[in-house]
């Protein structure tokens, strides 16, 4: 595999999800020189809510370069740069899954055609990244047919949604090992008929919230948005939109907004609070929708990204296992693919000798008017001769030079057919 393809990558492995958003944002300020660096041929970019990631065809220097001026936005650094085979196999474990956050989830997958549908909008995808990501999102739909992993409905969605059905802690506190109180508490998968959800935002995470809710029973969902796009949104995903941020009467609120400040203040749960019962948050944004302090507010609970990162129940070793090898197929096959654009430059460099040949043919007819078909003819048997003529005296030139053999095994392998055995001349040693 060729050294073009570079990922660089910050996310939820490495990083807090505070840092990831800080990326993100300072790579708000890259556009112009991804665009008219001339070491970077390509680029698309992923950006969910626990990972920031560049997909690159450029040269090493440039994409060590993208990534120290991203690795600066964050505080304890964490920013990878991966290369070559190594990018390749990151990709193709991220579109499936195995990367995430909540193993196996399959939102990722449609994040990932979003990111290369955006750069061939921009004019900014190549044939490398194009071959890698559609290989990726290839692989990823035979992961998702050989594995259980979306029938067990995991998500990061339906992570949140079956915490706020357990009785577990609320805080991202673990103990030196990782582990906190609550990684042996059972997360019951509940009906939630009878629970008012309110969705705040029509982001990313939002149509899939519905459909997550949908599917665990909900009947009460109304959503509220500052954006304007929440009327359409209601009526798309049938559901009720509601003109104002109800902290009363819900049970649990869902955030998905990620336009960078809280919509939901702890000053504003203090003064709600004492008039209703327990209030559930569950913060899917990167940039916090709500304030980190609300977890302090007395009767409420938060679970946010942080939270959810380390409660997330493991996934199943035998799925884990069958979804690797399928990525490591999946990665054999386009080694091979590669191997072969290495001949690109051939095959065009044929295709114009070709076309040359052909317009030589065509400057003799006519310029307006219809060609008589026996000129027509004549004309392409003189193309066709003129073809057979080349390639017969290369034959002889290279039986002239002790290359007979040689130029056998390669005129069947560029024609696709079988051609008899170079004969001796008879009197020849």
């Amino acid at each position: 595999m060729g050294v073009a393809l570079f990922v660089v990558s910050a996310n939820h492995h490495d990083l807090t999800i505070s840092d990831v958003e800080r990326v993100a944002q300072h790579a708000q300020n890259l556009s112009d020189t991804l665009r008219d660096t001339v070491s970077i041929t390509g680029h698309a970019v992923l950006s969910t809510c626990n990972r920031y990631e560049l997909y690159l065809d450029s040269t090493r220097e440039a994409a060590e370069a993208i990534r120290e001026q991203l690795n600066g936005a964050t505080t304890q650094g964490g920013v990878i740069l991966r290369e070559a085979a190594e990018a390749a196999r990151h990709i193709y474990a991220v579109a499936s899954g195995l990367d995430s956050m909540v193993v196996g989830e399959r939102e990722i997958v449609s994040q990932m055609r979003t990111a290369l549908s955006s750069a061939r909008e921009a004019h900014t995808t190549t044939p490398l990244l194009e071959q890698v990501l559609q290989g990726a999102l290839a692989t990823s739909r035979k992961v998702a047919l050989h594995t259980d992993f979306s029938a067990a409905g995991r998500s990061i969605v339906g992570a949140a949604l079956d915490m706020a059905n357990s009785s577990g802690c609320e805080r991202a506190a673990c103990d030196d090992a990782g582990r906190s109180p609550c990684d042996d508490v059972a997360i019951p998968r509940s009906n939630w008929a009878n629970i008012r959800v309110l969705l705040v935002g029509t982001g990313a995470y939002a149509g899939a919230t519905v459909a997550a809710l949908k599917d665990r029973g909900a009947t009460h969902i109304s959503v509220w948005s500052k954006s304007g796009r929440g009327h359409q949104f209601a009526a798309d995903h049938g559901v009720v939109y509601t003109p104002v941020l109800d902290l009363m009467s819900p049970a649990v609120v869902i955030l998905c907004r990620g336009t960078g400040s809280p919509v939901i203040t702890a000053d504003a749960l203090r003064e709600v609070m004492p008039r209703r019962s327990p209030l559930t948050l569950i913060d899917l944004a990167r940039s916090r929708d709500v304030e980190t302090t609300a977890r302090d507010v007395e009767g409420v609970r938060l679970i946010d990204l942080e939270v959810i990162r380390h409660h997330v129940p493991a996934a199943c070793q035998g799925d884990i296992e069958r979804a690797q090898q399928i990525i490591a197929d999946g990665l054999a096959d386009l080694d091979k693919q590669l191997v072969g654009r290495a001949m690109d430059p051939v095959i065009i460099a044929i295709r114009n000798h070709l076309g040359t040949m052909l317009e030589r043919e065509l400057e003799k007819f006519p310029a307006g008017g219809d060609v008589p078909a026996e000129r027509s003819t004549r004309a392409l048997q003189r193309f066709a001769a003129t073809l057979a003529y080349q390639h017969s005296e290369n034959a002889r030139r290279a039986a002239e030079g002790g290359r007979a053999e040689e130029f056998h095994a390669a005129a069947e392998l560029v024609f696709g057919i079988s051609l008899p055995e170079p004969q001796p001349v008879k009197g020849s040693s």
